[in-house]
């Protein structure tokens, strides 16, 4: 608890360590993991997405060729052990007043660049035995999401029913496209049907400089800086687009979508650009029967904040406070632990209703799994 508010972190993350493949890997793909980080050695890394063609993105800002690349800063130097220890994350849930944290990976998304997509379900498959395990410190307060595979939309649809049956499963992983492909695209109608069927809300997340590259990666001269602060809205707005303007929602009348990582001030503005689109070009959504942002302040769409966003008071009056989600994005660097429940708690814009909304009673909307 946060004074008088019950808080449910959204999206917190874990950082998951390489050696977690040594120990729940199936064996019979250890000749592949054997291979990959071989292939790898010469770029070595904390986690696996800097192994899976991680574009150059150390580029600073007014620097010209030749230039030495900025590998990391201070804020990457000092991540809380709590990423990979659950017992020191429930020492700092407490000590920000979380009551619950809904976990997800670091890079396991970019295990979408392996060449084979059964070896790539087989590393989803290790990761969520040890992301169940992380869980077990206490089973009612760290839950974490599934990752699935998305190039193989029918076997990702598998492992949705599959790890339903697993208590610490809340929710399911996905990017903002695949392939070339939309989230409208018809061969990930499997994924939407079996989240719709076994109740599990699909969270759209998105990371910077690795596959699936977000939307604008490639525009940005290896800015991380620009990246960074650009591609995951980016990406965000390219999915909630897609997925409205594709009439996913409505084909898919029971399905819950959440857009994290990319902060709330982004969607009023989009909603007017698609509402207008919607109004203008109406062939162009031939799917859709109600206006962009009808969908979006309706039962299946959610968005979590920043909690220092200076815009979420606005974002609350045009939205809806029922929209919002809390996220901490403990322990990223980009993460204001340990103020990110009082930054909600105490700004005096909000009321103590959005704040309520906000902080815990969304997420258990959005995560009924968690239950109340």
């Amino acid at each position: 608890m946060y004074g008088q508010f019950r808080v449910i972190d959204a999206d917190g993350h874990v950082m998951e360590p390489d050696a977690l493949y040594d120990d729940y890997l199936d064996p019979g793909f250890r000749p592949q993991l054997a291979a990959l980080r071989e292939a790898a050695r010469a770029r070595p890394m904390q986690t696996f997405f800097g192994l899976l063609h991680t574009i150059r993105s150390g580029r600073p800002l007014g620097a010209v060729e030749p230039y030495e690349p900025i590998v990391r800063t201070a804020g990457f130097l000092e991540v809380p052990k709590g990423g990979w220890d659950p017992r020191t994350r429930l020492a700092d849930m407490d000590a920000e007043g979380i009551d619950v944290a809904v976990v997800f990976p670091t890079g396991v998304s970019s295990f979408c660049a392996l060449d084979d997509p059964a070896f790539e379900s087989a590393m989803y498959e290790a990761y969520a035995r040890w992301v169940g395990e992380y869980c077990l410190a206490a089973p009612d307060r760290p839950r974490a999401v599934a990752v699935v595979n998305m190039r193989d939309p029918v076997q990702g649809a598998r492992e949705i029913r599959r790890w339903r049956r697993e208590a610490w499963c809340v929710g399911i992983y996905c990017s903002g496209h695949i392939d070339g492909k939309l989230l409208d695209h018809p061969d990930l109608f499997p994924l939407w049907d079996a989240a719709q069927g076994e109740d599990l809300p699909i969270c759209f997340h998105g990371g910077t400089a690795r596959p699936p590259y977000g939307c604008g990666t490639f525009e940005f001269a290896e800015s991380f800086f620009l990246m960074h602060a650009a591609t995951n809205p980016f990406e965000q707005m390219r999915a909630l687009g897609a997925l409205i303007g594709g009439g996913v929602l409505e084909r898919f009348p029971r399905l819950r979508v959440a857009f994290l990582e990319a902060g709330v001030g982004w969607v009023p503005f989009w909603l007017d650009r698609l509402d207008e689109h919607y109004e203008r070009l109406p062939a162009y959504a031939p799917l859709l029967s109600r206006a962009p942002s009808a969908h979006v302040r309706g039962p299946q769409v959610f968005v979590s904040c920043d909690p220092d966003e200076s815009t979420l008071p606005v974002c609350v009056d045009a939205l809806g406070a029922e929209r919002i989600l809390y996220a901490s994005d403990y322990p990223h660097f980009d993460s204001r632990f340990p103020n990110t429940a009082k930054l909600i708690a105490e700004r005096p814009e909000l009321s103590e209703e959005a704040k309520r909304k906000i902080l815990g009673e969304n997420a258990r909307r959005l995560y009924p799994r968690l239950g109340g």
